[in-house]
C-alpha cells in the first residue's frame, strides 16, 4: 500500500480525508483518486481462495463515514451459506490497514451479542495464526470492542478488530492473505455451527404434531390458522401455546397464512370411518385407461413437497439504510444523476449527511432539510404503493415541516425506493409444510396411518425410513412437515381415542371466550355454560363462535335454530334440559 499517498491526502491534524472535499486543492482529488485505485487493487491482490470481493470498482465505499477512512469488503465463497449482513472488511485510514469480522446493521436481532458470539468464536485460534506468521509484534487489537472509525447510529460492532501499520508490499500481500483465510475459515464455520443449532431452537417448533380439541364452536378451525401463522413467523413456542390458548380473535386474511395457502404449502383433509391407509399413503387407483395403477395418497404427496422443497432461496430487496447509503456514495463520488421535481424544477443537493440533506429547489432562494426519519417513511410508503404523489405524504405519520416540504421529500423518497427494488439480496430460508386434519378422531388411525404412526414421532423425523407395502420405495417423514387436527370433544373424549395417537401428538383445549360473542349476549352465554358445565361436564359447551358476527336481530334465530337443537341432543331424556332453556329464555 502506498502510505505516503494516503499521508498527502488527509489533514495531519484531526485524519479526516480531505481528498473528496468538493473544496479542496484540485491535486488531492487527484492523489485521492490514485490512491483508491491503489487500494482496490491491494484488496484483489490479498483476496484469498475461500473469498471473495464485494463490488469492487474505482468508485469509493464508505457507507458515509468518509471522514476517517475508506473500505472494501469480502464475502464467503459457499453455496450453502448464504447469510445476509456477515461480512469481513478491510478499510485504510490515517493510522494504518484494519480488518474487521462480524456482521452489520443487515442483522436482524441483537447486532452486539452475534459479534460477541463470533469474537468468542473466532479468538480461541486468533493468537495462534498471527504467532505462526510472526506478525504478533505488529500493532494488532484482537478483542471485542466498538468499532469508533464507524458511526455510532449503525450500532455496528467489530467482531475482530486487527490494525497493521505494514511492512514491505510482498509482506503485506502474504500477511493479509492467510489473516483473511483464517477470518473467512472461521466465519463459515460459525455460521455452519449456527445454522445446525437454529434448526433445534424456537424458530424450528420441535413439536411437529398438534391437536386443537373442544366443544362445537370454540375456534378449532379459526385457531389452526392462527397456529400456522406463528409456527410460520418463526415465533417460540411458549409464545405459540399461549397465543392459541387465549382463543383471541385472529384475522384469517393474515399476510402469513395468505402466502403459504398461495405457495401451496398446506393440505386440508377431513378423517371418517371410510378413510384408509390408501387414500393417506398410497394405494391400487383405477385410471381412466382402465388399468389398476399405484396412486400417492396426499400424506405421501405432501411429505415429497415438504422434503424436496425444504430449502429454498428466498428473494429480498435491500433495506433503508442500505439504499440510503448507496444514494450518498453516489453523491461523493459526483456520480449522481439529477433531480427533478414532479413539476421539473432541478434539485440541487448541497450536504448529503447521516441523518439529513440539505436540498434546494432551482427555483427557491433558500435550502431545506431533508430529514432521514421522516425519509424513511415516505420510502416505506412508496414500497408498498400507498403514495402517487406529494400531497399524499400528508396522510403519513410524519412531522408537519415534512409536509410542507413534500415537494422534496416525494423525488428522494421516489429515488431511494427505486434503489431498493433494484438491488436485491438472496437467502436460504426454510419453508414448512402444514397437513390440517380435521375431526382427526373419528378415523381409524391404525388403519389410516400403517406403519407410519412411528414415523411421525418428532425424534424419528427425517432419519427413520420404512419400505412402503405398495410401491417398495423407501419413506421417511420429513421434518419440516408440521401435522396438525382438530377433534370434537362431543364426538369422542380423549381418554377413548387411539393410544398411539394420543402418545404421538401433543393438544391444546380451546375453551369458550365470552369476550367475542354479541356483548348484549355475554352474561347469558356465561349462565349458559355454568349450567352445562354442572350438569354433564365441560366438553359439552357451547362455542362462541355461534355468538360473532351477528347482529342482535338474529340472536333468537340462532337461539331457537342452532343452539336448542344442540341442546336436546345433549340433554336427550334428561329432565334438566328446562333449566338450560329457561337461561336462554326459550
Amino acid at each position: 500500500m502506498n502510505y505516503k499517498l494516503f499521508e498527502k491526502v488527509i489533514e495531519n491534524i484531526n485524519g479526516n480525508i480531505i481528498g473528496v472535499n468538493i473544496n479542496s486543492k484540485p491535486e488531492y482529488q487527484e492523489d485521492f483518486k490514485e490512491l483508491l485505485k491503489d487500494f482496490n487493487n491491494f484488496t484483489k491482490l490479498i483476496c484469498p481462495d475461500n473469498l471473495e470481493t464485494i463490488n469492487i470498482s474505482n468508485r469509493w465505499q464508505n457507507s458515509g463515514n468518509y471522514k476517517k477512512y475508506f473500505w472494501n469488503q469480502y464475502k464467503i465463497i459457499d453455496n450453502n451459506i448464504v447469510d445476509k449482513g456477515y461480512s469481513i472488511w478491510i478499510g485504510i485510514s490515517y493510522d494504518g490497514i484494519k480488518i474487521q469480522c462480524g456482521t452489520t446493521q443487515n442483522y436482524d436481532l441483537d447486532r452486539q451479542k452475534e459479534n460477541e458470539n463470533i469474537f468468542k468464536y473466532i479468538d480461541r485460534s486468533v493468537e495462534e495464526i498471527f504467532s505462526y506468521q510472526g506478525i504478533f509484534d505488529y500493532k494488532i487489537i484482537s478483542k471485542f470492542e466498538k468499532n469508533e472509525y464507524l458511526d455510532v447510529s449503525y450500532d455496528r460492532y467489530a467482531a475482530l478488530f486487527f490494525q497493521y501499520t505494514g511492512n514491505s508490499a510482498a509482506e503485506d500481500i502474504e500477511y493479509f492473505k492467510i489473516i483473511l483465510s483464517f477470518l473467512g475459515n472461521q466465519l463459515k464455520n460459525y455460521l455452519k455451527n449456527k445454522k445446525i443449532d437454529n434448526t433445534s431452537k424456537n424458530q424450528i417448533m420441535s413439536f411437529k404434531n398438534i391437536i386443537l380439541y373442544g366443544a362445537p364452536g370454540v375456534g378449532k378451525t379459526h385457531n389452526y390458522k392462527k397456529l400456522i401463522s406463528l409456527i410460520d413467523q418463526g415465533k417460540s413456542q411458549s409464545e405459540i401455546f399461549d397465543s392459541i390458548q387465549s382463543n383471541e380473535k385472529f384475522v384469517d386474511e393474515d399476510e402469513s397464512f395468505q402466502k403459504i395457502k398461495n405457495e401451496k404449502r398446506i393440505e386440508f383433509i377431513t378423517f371418517h370411518q371410510s378413510f384408509s391407509y390408501e387414500d393417506f399413503i398410497e394405494g391400487f387407483r383405477p385410471q381412466e385407461s382402465g388399468n389398476i395403477e399405484i396412486e400417492d395418497g396426499i400424506f405421501k404427496l405432501i411429505s415429497k413437497n415438504a422434503d424436496n422443497q425444504s430449502f429454498q432461496l428466498d428473494t429480498k430487496t435491500i433495506n433503508f439504510d442500505e439504499a440510503y447509503d448507496i444514494l450518498r456514495a453516489k453523491y461523493f463520488e459526483n456520480e449522481l444523476e439529477k433531480i427533478f421535481s414532479v413539476s421539473n424544477i432541478q434539485l440541487i443537493i448541497h450536504e448529503f449527511k447521516e441523518n439529513t440533506i440539505k436540498i434546494q429547489s432551482s427555483n427557491a432562494k433558500d435550502a431545506q432539510y431533508v430529514k432521514k426519519s421522516d425519509l424513511e417513511t415516505v420510502v416505506k410508503a412508496f414500497m408498498k404503493n400507498e403514495i402517487d404523489k406529494p400531497s399524499d405524504i400528508k396522510r403519513l405519520d410524519v412531522k408537519k415541516d415534512t409536509i410542507s416540504l413534500a415537494g422534496l421529500y416525494y423525488p428522494i423518497g421516489n429515488l431511494i425506493s427505486k434503489i431498493m427494488k433494484e438491488n436485491k439480496v438472496v437467502e436460504e430460508v426454510e419453508k414448512n409444510y402444514y397437513l390440517v386434519i380435521d375431526e382427526i378422531n373419528r378415523g381409524n388411525i391404525s388403519k389410516i396411518f400403517g406403519e407410519l404412526i412411528t414415523l411421525i414421532e418428532e425424534s424419528k423425523r427425517s432419519s427413520y425410513e420404512v419400505t412402503l407395502p405398495y410401491s417398495k420405495q423407501k419413506f421417511s417423514v420429513p421434518s419440516n412437515l408440521y401435522i396438525i387436527g382438530t377433534m370434537n370433544t362431543t364426538d369422542k373424549s380423549i381418554a377413548l381415542i387411539d393410544v398411539a395417537l394420543r402418545r404421538r401428538f401433543t393438544f391444546i383445549k380451546m375453551e369458550p371466550n365470552s369476550d367475542l360473542v354479541l356483548p348484549i349476549f355475554k352474561n347469558t352465554f356465561n349462565k349458559l355454560n355454568d349450567c352445562i358445565r354442572k350438569h354433564i361436564g365441560e366438553d359439552y359447551q357451547i362455542g362462541h363462535s355461534y355468538f360473532m358476527n351477528i347482529d342482535e336481530s338474529d340472536l333468537e334465530f340462532v337461539k331457537k335454530y342452532k343452539i336448542k337443537p344442540l341442546l336436546e341432543e345433549y340433554y336427550y331424556g334428561d329432565d334438566r334440559i328446562i333449566e338450560v332453556l329457561d337461561i336462554l329464555g326459550l
